[in-house]
């Protein structure tokens, strides 16, 4: 593509609210006139042509450290650079984060060219299409206008010279962060010149928080992957050296620490992270280094080429639950109770999705702050408790009775006469939460006046934290296990006994799939790869893996398991033997 240069045009006399609009390429760049100093410095570098030190200004700070208002340009100018380095697989990622982090709705149109021309630099011409179609021309520039056209005419060009062809280009899918945002899953893939340095084969890097508040979290998995090297059936697994390095609980400290494990320990691969903070930072890099990163985060995305998730995925644990809650249970109205953090809120998405797409409904979905530990608000939301002045007539009859009855106080007894009963217009309540916050919320709805209800959970709930803080409150609800010590595996079992035995505890769902990832890494190095990148491509391909959580394979760089599901019955966990219709 042809670079043009233009002059910068600072417009802050006379309209100061008016973007800047400096044409690096045939993108569009927009800023506030007020940008940090290093967005400046760089654009100023940009301008000159220098695009590594433009790209070095702005890798010289975390984006948490750039004013929210500045993120998106700061990003835009991350995919110009991107962009002009023929790096346009890196750029619409890029240009995708400065469309998220975007505040001015008149910027927009110009961030969404710059994603359609990124696409349309990769030959991904129906999503370069598709991002120009969905353009608003209103909130755009004359000269603007005609780019959009211009492109959108050469985008359907080209599809329909590729159709002719037979050689139409399309993306992978399964990316929930790329989906949500209305612009299609994209693979982050290497740069044109990936990293170079040299690579320990028998080195395997550990990126986990062994400090801060995830520390704990850190030592189960390293545990884990410790015990799955010490005792593999692999006579060589006892060669390899596993080096930890100290994510912290921040994407700036997991960056640092991956950066280390690959630039100066020179590891081959690397098992984590464990929290999804910086995971798209992450992905990137590590396709930079071609370095296969095997995450256990909750969170599972974005897609890229060098990175594979261990962790269960949201899709797997709601598509199984919801089909049995339906088909078997004949539930079709449900509640949803999650976390206001990113694994809740996917959780929350995705179960809404399934049900939906078999035509049931979600009538409730309230989310909370998953630092409190009170749960009165969202319970109350859901059962149509927090607005009472909205029920006046219910108001009204209890207020009849109370008379009738003369009754003027309120005590235990007389509480009914006073109180709203809770409203519940749905079968079931799905919370997307742990087991120990998942106890706490349950009794909840009871304490609301809400019984008997009928509970849907995630796998985390295999524990006994469950029965313990919820009782028998908790009878008959329904989850997902991945690591299914009811009725166990050979494997299972295995692993069981040994981790027990070794470290005189029981293991939980985290260390089984940590042990999960070690025995994938055991087996891909068992074809011996010559490099990172070959060991990348033997991973893409692995089968018949067997794990902690039984047998896995890889499909579209996640592992693929078979889940149980599990009902409470007297405080007990016992598996659904009833196949789903």
């Amino acid at each position: 593509m042809l670079i043009r240069i233009l002059p910068l045009c600072l417009l802050l006399s006379a309209c100061g609210t008016e973007p800047v609009r400096k044409t690096h390429t045939d993108a569009q760049s927009d800023a506030s006139p007020a940008q940090s100093s290093v967005v400046s410095q760089a654009q100023a570098y940009y301008q000159k042509g220098n695009f590594r030190a433009a790209l070095a200004t702005l890798d010289s700070v975390s984006i948490s450290t750039v004013d929210v208002k500045e993120r998106s340009e700061y990003w835009n100018l991350k995919g110009l650079v991107e962009l002009a380095g023929k790096h346009p697989d890196l750029a619409v990622q890029y240009f995708h984060h400065a469309i998220e982090e975007n505040q001015t709705p008149e910027y927009r149109g110009y961030y969404q060219y710059n994603l359609a021309t990124a696409f349309f630099n990769s030959s991904k011409n129906q999503e370069s299409f598709d991002i120009l179609s969905a353009i608003d021309l209103g909130s755009i520039d004359a000269n603007q206008q005609r780019k959009v056209l211009a492109l959108k005419e050469k985008a359907s060009l080209a599809m329909t010279v590729a159709k002719k062809k037979g050689t139409v280009t399309t993306t992978i899918n399964g990316s929930p962060d790329a989906t949500r945002a209305g612009v299609g899953p994209v693979m982050i893939t290497s740069p044109a010149i990936p990293y170079q340095g040299p690579t320990n084969r028998k080195k395997i890097g550990l990126l986990i928080p062994l400090t801060g508040k995830y520390e704990a979290f850190g030592k189960k998995v390293q545990h884990a992957v410790e015990l799955a090297f010490q005792h593999s059936n692999d006579p060589q697994a006892k060669e390899y050296e596993l080096v930890a390095e100290d994510g912290g609980e921040t994407a700036a400290t997991q960056m640092q620490a991956l950066q280390k494990l690959v630039e100066t320990d020179q590891v081959v691969a690397i098992i984590g992270p464990v929290i999804s903070k910086g995971i798209q930072e992450l992905a990137t890099k590590s396709a930079f280094y071609q370095v296969p990163l095997i995450s256990l985060a909750q969170v599972q995305g974005p897609l890229a080429s060098h990175l594979f998730f261990c962790s269960v995925s949201t899709k797997d644990q709601v598509s199984q639950t919801v089909h049995y809650a339906m088909t078997n249970k004949g539930y079709t109205k449900f509640a949803v109770v999650a976390p206001s953090n990113k694994p809740g809120e996917e959780m929350a998405q995705t179960f809404k999705d399934e049900v939906i797409s078999k035509n049931g409904e979600v009538v409730h979905l309230e989310y909370y702050d998953p630092n409190i530990t009170d749960f009165r608000g969202a319970v109350d939301k859901v059962l149509s408790l927090s607005h009472p002045e909205k029920r006046v007539e219910e108001q009204k009859e209890l207020a009849a009775k109370r008379k009738e009855l003369n009754i003027t106080r309120k005590t235990t007894r007389t509480a009914q006469y006073f109180n709203l009963p809770p409203i519940v217009d749905f079968d079931a309540v799905f919370i997307a939460d742990e087991a120990k916050t998942a106890g706490q919320i349950i009794p909840t709805f009871t304490y609301r006046d809400a019984k008997n209800l009928k509970y849907i959970g995630i796998t985390s709930w295999n524990s006994s934290q469950l029965v313990q803080r919820a009782q028998d409150q908790v009878d008959d609800a329904i989850f997902p296990v991945a690591f299914n010590t009811i009725e166990a595996t050979n494997d299972t079992k295995a692993f069981y006994d040994l981790y027990t035995s070794t470290y005189n505890t029981t293991p939980g769902e985290l260390d089984a799939l940590a042990f999960d990832a070690a025995s994938l890494i055991l087996k891909g190095l068992k074809n011996a790869p010559s490099n990172r990148d070959e060991l990348r491509v033997i991973l893409e391909n692995t089968s018949g893996v067997q794990g902690a959580t039984g047998e896995f394979s890889i499909q579209d760089h996640r592992c693929s398991r078979k889940l149980a599901l599990v009902k409470v019955v007297k405080g007990k966990f016992e598996m659904i033997k009833e196949s789903p219709n």
